[in-house]
């Protein structure tokens, strides 16, 4: 009886101390984006744009760790996508000033960061985790483009083994 009692009671602890760890070390990791102006998103069906955003799955702890928005790009823009109230925001990807990974790793998929520079000299943080595999290759011509477009933007060398 006394095991019992004493077991559930180290669960508990175990499960509060992990929870008090995991909000202290990534408090600060997700950039609230206030200042982005966003617009409704369903003039986009027409648009040929390609997704190189996925949601990882980690029990919902994943929500503390990437952007809430789905990211997708064409030539000339890149699209922050909220799905949950329909509404977009566009940026050219001339503004994008980094593309790098973070130390962050979820299910084996690199956390990769954008920041993007306002005209209004404030910086906008966009962290998410891509959706390259073997028959998706859009956030490898992504990474491309960013580099033709902005060699200095791009802070991380692309890597099978690293991405």
């Amino acid at each position: 009886m006394y095991l019992y009692l004493i077991f559930l009671v180290g669960l508990v602890l175990f499960i509060v101390l992990f929870s008090l760890i995991f909000r202290k070390y990534t408090a600060g990791f997700k950039p609230e984006n206030n200042q982005i102006s966003y617009e409704a998103s369903a003039d986009l069906v027409g648009e040929e744009i390609r997704k190189i955003s996925s949601r990882p799955f980690l029990f919902g702890m994943e929500d503390n760790l990437v952007s809430d928005e789905d990211f997708y790009f064409d030539d000339i823009n890149f699209y922050a996508i909220d799905n949950k109230q329909q509404r977009k925001a566009v940026f050219p990807l001339t503004d994008i000033i980094e593309l790098s990974k973070t130390s962050i790793t979820i299910t084996n998929d690199r956390v990769w960061q954008v920041v993007i520079q306002k005209a209004d000299d404030h910086k906008i943080v966009f962290k998410f985790t891509h959706n390259y595999t073997l028959w998706n290759k859009d956030f490898y011509k992504f990474y491309k483009k960013i580099e033709e477009v902005n060699p200095a933007a791009v802070k991380s060398k692309w890597s099978l083994w690293t991405m």
